[in-house]
């Protein structure tokens, strides 16, 4: 199957370059429709995969794609009911159920997508007392950036000179000199690797693993309407298998939707592993994130992994 990407800025909006042709819209999606089923996602290739839903849906079944810049907005949106579904950030996740928000975890996403990545000279943690890193607070970059400059005996709060800065502001900041290094995501850790930069350290050799996203919904959609939810799991299943089998299609797809480099997405999907299940390690990794939250006081208390995520039938 040939995965094509799709730019579209009308609900009504539909271009077919093949027979098969990636079809996912973009734009607001419409709430009396049970037809058309909405997910927000980003800007980055670990979160193409709803673009590729319409591809595997049923025939009768339109999948609306709305991009956004951040999980909170996504979470945003789920609470409010503009979107269906989310690919988000695990944290934001755990963050809306330590809080009692009405969302769930239904399938994982994405494993990997980050990096800890430095200027030549620093050959390691250790390396960073003194220095200046970029970061994005609450990320699950930003636990396991904490937990290995910890293991190389810094304290990230005094030792380290630690920067708030989105992630599409990381490579550059990097390249210019006014960070050290970044605890980030693709495609930025790609950028920088490419421009010279070197890995600090394994950034998931902690016990947080590699989790990172995840598909999310409210609990009362999950509860009320299960045959929905059912149906976009299979989707997003079925999508994000080929996507991860079909490298070369993951790559030109996302290449037309977002205009990155060839090079810097060959770069970046060795470091992206696709998955849609949730099996008991991916549950390990959960309850981790959310203890190294709750030390952090990102959120007050660590739901167990249970509590995060819904199994569907």
């Amino acid at each position: 199957m040939k995965i094509t990407a799709v730019r579209s800025t009308t609900l009504t909006a539909v271009v077919m370059t093949s027979a098969i042709a990636l079809t996912g819209c973009t734009g607001e999606p419409d709430r009396d429709d049970e037809s058309v089923i909405s997910i927000a996602t980003q800007r980055q290739p670990h979160l193409y995969a709803p673009y590729a839903y319409e591809d595997f849906a049923p025939e009768g079944t339109t999948i609306e794609v709305v991009p956004m810049d951040t999980s909170t907005d996504q979470m945003t949106a789920l609470f409010s009911g503009d979107v269906d579904f989310a690919l988000m950030g695990v944290p934001t996740v755990i963050t809306g159920v330590s809080e009692g928000s009405d969302i769930t975890l239904i399938a994982s996403g994405a494993d990997g997508g980050s990096g800890l990545i430095g200027d030549s000279e620093i050959e390691g943690a250790a390396d960073l007392e003194g220095r200046t890193v970029g970061y994005v607070p609450g990320s699950s970059q930003e636990m396991a950036f904490r937990l290995l400059a910890e293991e190389a005996g810094l304290d990230p709060d005094t030792d380290i000179d630690m920067v708030n800065l989105g992630y599409a502001d990381m490579h550059e900041a990097l390249s210019s000199g006014d960070i050290d290094a970044f605890a980030g995501a693709e495609v930025g850790v790609s950028l920088s690797l490419l421009d010279g930069a070197e890995p600090v350290e394994d950034i998931y050799d902690t016990p947080l693993g590699p989790v990172n996203i995840g598909l999310a919904t409210t609990g009362t959609l999950a509860e009320e309407n299960p045959e929905m939810v059912n149906e976009l799991l299979g989707i997003h299943e079925e999508a994000t298998a080929h996507l991860a089998e079909n490298p070369s299609e993951w790559i030109e797809a996302v290449q037309g939707q977002f205009s990155f480099e060839g090079e810097v997405l060959e770069q970046a999907v060795e470091n992206i592993w696709l998955r849609s299940d949730i099996d008991e390690a991916y549950r390990g990794n959960i309850d981790e994130l959310a203890q190294q939250m709750q030390e952090l006081e990102i959120i007050s208390e660590a739901p167990a992994a249970d509590d995060v995520v819904t199994e569907m039938e």
